[in-house]
């Protein structure tokens, strides 16, 4: 395809008058018959989700967990520690289920708890 013949410097507009449109003409818009497009390599590191970046690992996650339930502290670690179980929920699904993964039974932890708050309850009104 031969290029249009071009009779004004190429991109040069013509001068506006007040209220009217310009056409585009040879003279005005000067146009390549072929783009030619480069190669950029583009480096891609492993896929990962979208969303907030990981800020701590599946494995130190359910370190701190296990450490907690070693010193007795799952009960209302929803209140003491906001973060932990918010990020067991977002990355195993529910909390049980991070529990279950870093091989606590969390039936005994709940029963523990309810234990716990019973007799707290008992020694109150004693």
């Amino acid at each position: 395809m031969d290029p249009l013949p071009v009779t004004a410097a190429v991109g040069v507009l013509p001068t506006r008058s007040p209220g009217r449109n310009i056409i585009a003409t040879a003279e005005v818009v000067s146009f390549v018959p072929e783009m030619t497009t480069q190669s950029v390599p583009i480096e891609m590191g492993p896929r990962r989700r979208r969303g907030r970046p990981l800020e701590m690992s599946p494995s130190e996650l359910l370190e701190r967990i296990r450490d907690r339930a070693a010193g007795g502290g799952l009960f209302r670690v929803h209140l003491a520690e906001p973060a932990l179980y918010a990020r067991a929920r977002r990355l195993f699904g529910s909390w049980a289920r991070a529990l279950a993964a870093a091989g606590l039974d969390h039936n005994a932890a709940v029963s523990e708890a309810r234990r716990r708050a019973h007799e707290a309850r008992r020694r109150a009104r004693a």
